[in-house]
């Protein structure tokens, strides 16, 4: 059986290795490349909220003009979870 190669969401480099898995059993990896700033990953994760695609999706949301109700039902994530990834953001520029 042939596995397809992980990459990392984050950079995208398919130079991770295996680190462990959760309390669930979900296999956790370790992005290798220096330049990335992700410690650890998920390949699949549960909660939608944890995705780096639904981060970048609430940040997009948020410049376009959608408030935080409008994206967490449409996202299908808590308003906590927007709120929190916003203030992130905000305390990074």
């Amino acid at each position: 059986m042939m596995m397809d190669p992980v990459s990392c969401p984050y950079c995208g480099s398919e130079r991770v290795v295996k680190r462990g898995k959760t309390d669930v059993g979900k296999q956790r990896y370790l992005c290798q490349n220096e330049d990335c700033s992700a410690k650890s990953f998920l390949s699949e994760y549960t909660y939608k909220g944890k995705n780096p695609d639904v981060k970048e999706d609430i940040i997009k949301m948020h410049l376009s003009g959608s408030g935080v109700r409008a994206i967490s039902r449409a996202l299908k994530v808590s308003t906590n979870t927007v709120i929190n990834e916003l203030r992130k953001k905000r305390a990074s520029s």
